[in-house]
């Protein structure tokens, strides 16, 4: 596994332990856990961003045809 240094708020680490403990994870393992959710989280949103725009472009461009 890969390892990384981050910088987080004191508020975010003692949240980040209360899960850990409350679960009988590790801090490293609650940590990697919550930074996935939160990275396939923020992925799937910037893919239904992206489907929208793709979908938005093209009922554009069919209107704008129809209209010819």
């Amino acid at each position: 596994m890969a390892k990384i240094d981050v910088t987080i708020s004191d508020d975010l680490k003692k949240l980040l332990e209360e899960l850990a403990s409350d679960s009988g994870q590790s801090l490293s393992s609650m940590a990697a856990d919550c930074l996935k959710a939160g990275a396939y989280a923020e992925a799937e949103s910037r893919n239904k961003v992206e489907i929208y725009r793709r979908t938005r472009k093209q009922r554009i461009e069919n209107e704008s045809k129809s209209n010819e």
